[in-house]
């Protein structure tokens, strides 16, 4: 794996800063306090979540969300990882606002979905828990000098459980302590099941007694069965026999329940018959004598015109306007005519005095009274067809009366037509009904006699039934009893059985367990600690080489040596005397605790499947290093032949031997990173 950038938002110190991460030895120099392991905490945030670090020790006071951005490629793969802080109550906590983008693309994910992605991304082989630092990451990439110190200090069975964890062969010790506890619950399993199955004999034989019980009862119970079919044959044929006989006494009965129907009916539809007749006589009458005649006197009445009454008026207006208009015509002929005659008297013009011809204006005055005569003979001929047509409008008037009620004759002739027609059908069937009516009440009353027989038949079946009905409950009472007996003992046989069976499934898984205990006990556990004991040997023996080496790198004097015993514990002699770490300088302590990382560093790379040696992170590595001591870092980087190795220091004098170098500073709560080489 190799660093590509870090962008902080809201992180401890940090607001908004984004860092880029070259290749080759990276120096990251400040201040304590700077801000410096700020970075190195947030890359392990990124990559693994909050682990066992607590949101409120990375998110900024004072502020309600933060992210860490980081790129970094592996295999020649880019990968951006982004996880989010957010105040949630009154604890800080992950966001679910997470993102891994890689070169199939972008995917959104849960904090555990994430860390799981990618541990396989680098192919740590660790168990994932959100909750939990990697241990690869941690032992083989960054470590805390501080936390270096704790390892090394801290009591030996805590060290060991470290250790073992960091080298991945804790499975070993865990799976000894869980065969052991398997073995001490087995061992009461088997004690349990002992108890379970002492009386698995005493049950068997209770078994057999029910077994014989059930048998014995069985047999006794084939007899009943016959004697219940036989009783129930001869219930069945009397019921049969009793429900016929009964069946005539229902059937002789409602015939007597129909007897005064039928007489009821045949008086009320007698009745009906006469009023029906009667009424059929009187719309017959009413038929011949008075509709009948009126119609056929309506039909006789000659239409007088073809025209309607509006048109006879119509006509009539038009021969009144035209009298009068001829009238007008006369007025005016005879105003010319009274004219011409006084002319003719005064013998002069009335106009211009001057005398006339006489004989000229007595011809004009022929001439108009020949038109006024005419006129006459016009106005007289008009009346005439006036009154004429006048005339018929009242016969028009009369036979359009005669026809309305002509219209209103003809639907009630037919009513009563069909009303006969009806009353004679009906007159017809109640004839017919009536005399089935009577055959129907002289066959009841036939029948109701024989009523009397049938009761006594029914009583004397009864009886029989009911001798019957006591044999058969006697016999069934028994049978009930018995069945009732053998589902008692079939239960208990039930019972028993799954007893019996569940005992000698007991009793061969106990046998099955004493083998597993023996197994575990005396195979498993002793195999599993030789393992691991084989193991964390070998594992030793390179721990020690190691150490021994980077120490000896660290610290040029032939009288001060180390080394770990079996159970890692530093040991340190001076001139063949045993140093404890606690009297130890500053600068040979921060020795020690650096070539344990180191040699640690190289052990969990050795034994983690797919950890490569390309990136290591130094956390101030150099407390307490004289400036002879300090240069000896030069050396251990070129051994350590890192292709990226990031180095959190306050010591100015590493920048000589730093390919890069990153001034942090802080200025008022805000941490700011600048390139300075």
């Amino acid at each position: 794996m190799i660093l590509k950038s870090i962008h902080l938002e809201n992180i401890r110190s940090y607001v908004d800063e984004t860092v880029d991460f070259p290749m080759g030895a990276i120096l990251f120099e400040g201040d304590i306090r700077s801000g410096k392991s700020t970075i190195l905490y947030a890359t392990e945030f990124a990559l693994f979540g909050l682990g066992s670090l607590r949101g409120t020790f990375l998110l900024r006071n004072g502020e309600k969300e933060g992210s860490v951005t980081l790129v970094f490629e592996v295999n020649g793969s880019d990968y951006t990882v982004h996880r989010g802080l957010k105040i949630k109550g009154k604890s800080v906590q992950q966001s679910e606002e997470g993102y891994i983008k890689g070169p199939n693309g972008m995917a959104y994910l849960s904090a555990g979905e994430m860390k799981e992605r990618v541990l396989q991304i680098l192919n740590f082989n660790e168990p994932v828990d959100p909750k939990a630092q990697s241990l690869i990451y941690r032992y083989a990439i960054f470590t805390p000098q501080d936390e270096m110190k704790e390892i090394i200090t801290k009591d030996v069975d805590r060290r060991l459980q470290t250790l073992r964890k960091a080298f991945t062969v804790e499975d070993y010790k865990l799976a000894s302590l869980n065969a052991g506890s398997l073995s001490s619950v087995l061992k009461e399993k088997i004690a349990k099941l002992q108890g379970q199955t002492l009386d698995l004999d005493q049950k068997k034989r209770q078994l057999a007694e029910v077994i014989g019980k059930i048998n014995i009862a069985t047999k006794a119970l084939s007899p009943l069965n016959i004697e219940e079919e036989k009783l129930q044959g001869e219930y069945d044929e009397q019921q049969k026999q009793l429900m016929e006989i009964q069946q005539a006494r229902e059937e002789i009965k409602k015939i007597e329940a129909e007897i005064p129907l039928l007489r009821r009916s045949i008086v009320d539809k007698s009745k009906l018959l006469n009023e029906n007749t009667n009424e059929m006589k009187k719309i017959s009458r009413k038929i011949n004598e008075d509709i009948g005649p009126r119609i056929n006197e309506l039909k006789k009445m000659p239409q007088p015109t073809t025209k309607t009454k509006e048109e006879l008026k119509d006509d009539i207006t038009k021969l009144r306007d035209e009298t009068k208009k001829h009238e007008r015509l006369k007025a005016k002929i005879d105003e010319r005519k009274d004219n011409f005659e006084t002319i003719i008297d005064r013998k002069k013009c009335p106009v211009c005095e001057q005398s006339i011809d006489s004989k000229e204006f007595k011809e004009k005055l022929a001439h108009i009274q020949q038109e006024r005569e005419n006129l006459e003979k016009k106005i007289d001929k008009l009346e005439k067809e006036a009154e004429k047509l006048e005339g018929f409008v009242d016969k028009i008037i009369e036979y359009n009366d005669a026809q309305r009620e002509l219209k209103q004759l003809e639907p009630q002739l037919m009513e009563f037509e069909g009303k006969v027609e009806r009353l004679n059908t009906s007159v017809t069937d109640l004839e017919k009904e009536i005399e089935e009516l009577e055959g129907k009440l002289e066959e009841a009353e036939d029948k109701e006699k024989d009523l009397k027989k049938v009761s006594e038949t029914i009583t004397k079946v009864e009886e029989k039934i009911g001798e019957i009905e006591r044999d058969l409950r006697r016999v069934r009472d028994k049978i009930v009893e018995t069945r009732r007996d053998i589902e008692n003992l079939q239960g208990s046989k039930a019972d028993l059985e799954k007893e019996v069976g569940k005992k000698e499934e007991q009793l061969k898984f106990k046998e099955n367990l004493d083998e597993d205990k023996i197994w575990l006990t005396n195979y498993f556990v002793p195999t599993v600690e030789n393992i691991e004991k084989h193991v964390m040997v070998s594992i030793n023996q390179r721990f020690n080489q190691q150490f021994e080496r980077w120490f000896n790198v660290l610290i040029e004097d032939p009288e001060l040596r180390v080394r770990v015993d079996e159970e890692f514990t530093p040991i340190i002699t001076q001139n063949g005397y045993e140093q404890d770490y606690s009297s130890l300088s500053g600068g040979e302590k921060t020795s020690v605790a650096l070539a344990y990382r180191l040699a640690l560093n190289t052990i969990v790379q050795e034994v983690s499947t797919g950890m490569k040696s390309n990136l290591i992170i130094l956390d101030e590595p150099t407390d307490g290093f004289s400036k002879e001591q300090l240069f000896k870092v030069r050396d251990i980087l070129a051994e350590l032949r890192c292709p990226q190795v990031i180095i959190v220091s306050h010591e100015k004098e590493l920048e000589s031997f730093a390919d890069q170098v990153f001034k942090v500073q802080r200025s008022q709560g805000v941490s700011s990173v600048n390139r300075v080489k």
